[in-house]
């Protein structure tokens, strides 16, 4: 009888990997993609301030019904935002970035209060649920971990900033 309840739990134990390796292709939802945010920011008084704070990898690949995993790794206390904007509004030049017109915006959207920091709102999505269009922003608090689903369609390049670092660019490619 022993060696029966064995057998059963082996087969049991064998059709349930078999599952986990056949559902993605039967069309479950997509695999994560990783980002993070990496960098610190840099003093040397009397010379200058650096600060090198990015999203790596700066263009990431990510299937149409995917999420994206984001991970505040900066060895800064500064909390982010990874928000969508039309590429022809991505700050250029050093003016731009420091003068965001596309960043002010997301403070609001994201209910920031000036006094204490503290963010009303972490995820905003201006149309369907979803990262699908510019507008569509997260917060991410200094050490943090976010998720978020990308329901643009494939074939999508979706350009996103820091709306708190505008100089911090990249690109979600929808595959």
């Amino acid at each position: 009888m022993r060696s029966r309840t064995m057998l059963a739990a082996a087969g049991i134990a064998s059709l349930c990997a078999s599952a986990l390796l056949i559902a993605p292709a039967l069309g479950q939802r997509p695999g994560t993609a990783k980002l993070s945010i990496v960098g610190q920011t840099t003093v040397k008084p009397g010379e200058f301030v650096r600060d090198d704070q990015r999203f790596t990898p700066r263009n990431l690949d990510v299937r149409s019904g995917g999420q994206v995993r984001l991970k505040n790794k900066a060895k800064t206390e500064d909390p982010h935002t990874l928000s969508l904007v039309k590429r022809s509004d991505l700050p250029r030049t050093p003016d731009e970035v420091f003068n965001c017109e596309a960043c002010g915006p997301f403070f609001g959207a994201h209910e920031v209060n000036e006094e204490t920091g503290e963010v009303g709102k972490p995820l905003v999505n201006v149309g369907p649920e979803g990262f699908d269009q510019p507008g569509d922003s997260i917060f991410v608090p200094p050490g943090g971990t976010v998720r978020f689903d990308v329901t643009a369609a494939k074939g999508t390049s979706l350009y996103y900033l820091c709306a708190v670092h505008a100089w911090m660019q990249g690109r979600l490619r929808v595959r």
